[in-house]
């Protein structure tokens, strides 16, 4: 069956009082269908061209370019009694974040959920469709320029249907879900993602993400945290993507190079003329202020990879975690992300603590998996 509907109900809204009026319906409902349609390849922020909402019967599209108060959508948002449902929502949480300064409370993401439902991992759209509702969902404007007016009547379409079949999905997805008793489990890996999107949205949190970074001496670390908070305060006043400002590359060289004249900063990898001339200067700036510091002032040094003598511990984990993940039938990489995997083993390894502020090491994963593991491969 293809995606072709004539019955499809679609409605515009462009002004804040149709919003707000649409915002009250909402609020009575249990559950609504989210997306959205938005553009970010030149700008640090998503710029949002579009956002859909749906119950499964009519499907309405909501104009940002000529809205401009959002209270009532907000308040819808983090209305504890309605459930956002999404599918793969972490640009779409980037979006509200940015549009609203909410995260939507609660929500339900259907790409997580299928992990689940059918231990199918980063299930697309398309093919999420076709399993619960086989129909054949057609993507040709998924390149639009959402923020061109008017839209064709083919981008209204293929926008409002995201939602409506999501909507349709979300009830038939819950059904199996709670055939397994793993409903709960998909709501915590939910907040899970929302608790991973604020720490990758907080420089502070993940400057030491780089690649490498546990190569550098303790001033080194010490200036690429400077340089990657800076960089991001930037990329966010200029509205342009963190590279477009220094690259990784660009921030690990010159970390390794404590460059103290303009000659060094210019011998820093990936770095244009550009750059050196906008930013060289910040550049100096930064170092100076690390050679100022004292050493026990410094970043502490990273972790180093785990050793070749740990391969075999993390392929008999990762052999465990399959076994288990087979035995209760969901995807493997739902049972344990390899960042949740990694401080196991090391922990295993060498003894090394483990972070259980992390919400992915708590919940129904700790009892089912990681315990364990702990208690299988403890020396």
């Amino acid at each position: 069956m293809n995606d072709q509907d004539d019955t499809l109900a679609i409605v515009w809204v462009g002004d804040n009082e149709s919003l707000a009026t649409w915002c009250d319906y909402w609020a009575q409902l249990p559950v609504i269908a989210v997306d959205t349609e938005f553009i970010r390849r030149t700008t640090y922020f998503p710029i949002t061209g579009l956002i859909q909402i749906s119950e499964g019967d009519k499907a309405v599209l909501i104009d940002p370019l000529t809205i401009d108060e959002w209270a009532p959508l907000k308040a819808l948002m983090v209305n504890p009694a309605v459930m956002k449902v999404f599918h793969a929502c972490s640009e779409d949480l980037d979006v509200f974040d940015r549009l609203l300064g909410v995260l939507p409370t609660p929500f339900y993401d259907t790409q997580i959920g299928e992990a689940y439902a059918s231990a199918q991992w980063s299930l697309s759209y398309v093919k999420l469709i076709h399993e619960y509702l086989h129909i054949e969902v057609a993507k040709d404007e998924t390149r639009s320029d959402w923020t061109q007016r008017p839209l064709t009547d083919a981008q209204k379409r293929y926008a409002a249907l995201d939602v409506v079949y999501l909507a349709k999905v979300y009830p038939m997805q819950i059904a199996r879900l709670q055939e397994k008793n793993m409903q709960e489990w998909v709501l915590e890996d939910c907040e899970s993602l929302k608790w991973q999107y604020q720490m990758n949205s907080d420089p502070e949190q993940n400057w030491d993400g780089i690649k490498t970074a546990w190569r550098l001496s303790p001033a080194g670390l010490t200036l690429l945290r400077l340089l990657f908070i800076w960089r991001d305060e930037q990329a966010r006043q200029e509205n342009v993507p963190k590279g477009q400002i220094l690259k990784d590359r660009t921030l690990w060289s010159l970390a390794k190079m404590l460059p103290t004249h303009h000659k060094a900063v210019s011998d820093a990898e990936e770095l244009t003329g550009k750059q050196h001339r906008l930013y060289g200067e910040v550049i100096l700036e930064k170092v100076a202020l690390v050679n100022q510091l004292s050493p026990d002032e410094y970043q502490l040094p990273l972790e180093m990879p785990l050793p070749s003598q740990a391969g075999e511990l993390t392929k008999s984990i990762k052999a465990f975690i399959r076994q288990k993940s087979e035995a209760l039938n969901i995807a493997p990489e739902a049972m344990m992300k390899r960042k949740l995997l990694d401080p196991l083993v090391r922990h295993l390894f060498d003894g090394s603590d483990i972070d259980w502020a992390n919400p992915a090491m708590t919940g129904w994963r700790r009892d089912v998996i990681v315990n364990p593991v702990l208690e299988k491969f403890k020396k």
